[in-house]
């Protein structure tokens, strides 16, 4: 095990969650862990690395069960300090990364990032030491609608703005205005999707939530396996995980991406690839897609310090990273919008890879077209394609399609 992230698939290894959950929960994470202490773009549009992830499917899917250890790690005894409490000779226990209660108001909200999340950093600029301060909370909500139970279009207005961490005014009829400043939100929440259905109308989606919202649909456990406890290995691994978050709690000040990884983001974005050439043309994740950038930036700088707290440089190969495994995410997205059923073109998608490569050559369009004629449409099996390109499994040249794995990837390999 040479990476967190294979440390915590190890340490969850006997877990029944989907490959995705695991992962998506892995890199919320790091995101809780980093804060608004490092940042993209200082002079222009400033992004911070914070993410909002809901993890999707019906009920034991295993949704719970990865935002509970996630709870477990960040509450770890390592990760936090001491610090003079309000009376004399007091001291109280301060976390590294403030978690909000599963269930809380609006104003009770506020109140807390106000009155417990206030934290102060230094960072280097221009050879000098400076200062700052910064209001950030991470939320790790097994069920979405406990959030979202009361007056969930004031408090989606509310996480829209967390969301891009700019400065949120809250006025109260009895107590005034309450103002956050430096404010940076995490979340993961679980959810199924009917209530996603119920929850998520016209008018909530306009208003651009879903836009920032990472969507990760799976539809059930990968496998069924009794507990058979944790061993030593699997507890090393863990701590190893549980230090380097320790560590990246003195990660602070401005990220840049390298020459190679600039000119890389350039490409992709400027030729329409991040919109225009998508995996998952359902109507329903336009509004995701017209953010993708943003995800796109945010992972590649999560993904850069999952393993590293000694660069502020974003490479290349994060970006790229970063760019494959949401491509891997949002073959499934729109799932979390259906009600009920099970997603036929996961299943055709591995079977047309599996065609490709037992051909041994290049196989023309209208040969797969006859092939599964039958099972999917043409709009169905353009999709496949456009996936199995975008995720470096195929290649496409005049004579046809081309195998570039031995066998179907799992979630685990596109890292």
């Amino acid at each position: 095990m040479e990476t967190n992230l294979e440390r915590w698939r190890y340490f969850l290894k006997d877990m029944e969650s989907p490959e995705l959950f695991i992962d998506w929960g892995f890199y919320s994470m790091i995101a809780t862990a980093l804060q608004r202490r490092v940042w993209l773009y200082p002079d222009t549009f400033t992004l911070y690395p914070n993410l909002f992830v809901i993890l999707i499917g019906p009920p034991a899917a295993g949704k719970s069960r990865i935002i509970s250890q996630i709870n477990e790690f960040i509450r770890n005894p390592k990760l936090i300090r001491k610090v003079p409490g309000k009376k004399k000779n007091k001291v109280e226990i301060q976390p590294f990364y403030p978690l909000s209660a599963d269930t809380i108001t609006q104003e009770a909200l506020i109140q807390y990032i106000v009155r417990e999340c206030g934290r102060d950093f230094f960072y280097q600029s221009e050879g000098k030491r400076v200062r700052a301060s910064h209001f950030s909370v991470g939320f790790m909500i097994e069920e979405l609608g406990v959030l979202l139970r009361k007056n969930c279009e004031n408090i989606v207005n509310m996480l829209n703005q967390l969301y891009d961490s700019r400065d949120f005014t809250y006025k109260t009829k009895h107590q005034g205005t309450d103002a956050i400043k430096n404010v940076c939100v995490n979340i993961v929440a679980g959810t199924t999707p009917s209530f996603i259905r119920t929850a998520f109308n016209a008018e909530i989606i306009s208003q651009g939530f879903t836009s920032r919202v990472i969507m990760v649909y799976g539809d059930g456990p990968r496998f069924l396996r009794q507990f058979p406890g944790v061993s030593d290995e699997q507890k090393a691994a863990k701590e190893k995980v549980v230090d380097h978050l320790a560590k990246l709690q003195k990660v602070n000040g401005p990220v840049t991406l390298s020459d190679e990884c600039e000119a890389f983001h350039k490409e992709v974005y400027e030729s329409g690839q991040l919109t225009q050439q998508r995996v998952n043309m359902d109507h329903r994740l336009d509004t995701y897609y017209g953010r993708k950038n943003v995800h796109l930036l945010k992972l590649s700088m999560i993904m850069h310090f999952m393993d590293t707290t000694n660069s502020m440089v974003v490479e290349k190969v994060s970006m790229e990273r970063a760019l494959k495994f949401l491509a891997h995410t949002e073959l499934r997205m729109h799932e979390a919008y259906v009600t009920g059923g099970r997603n036929s073109l996961a299943g055709i998608q591995r079977r047309v890879l599996e065609h490709i490569i037992n051909s041994n050559k290049a196989v023309p369009y209208k040969r797969l077209w006859l092939t599964f004629v039958d099972d999917l449409s043409k709009d169905d099996l353009d999709q496949c394609i456009e996936f199995l390109l975008a995720t470096d499994q195929i290649s496409k040249d005049a004579s046809g399609f081309r195998s570039l794995v031995e066998q179907p990837t799992s979630a685990s390999d596109y890292l």
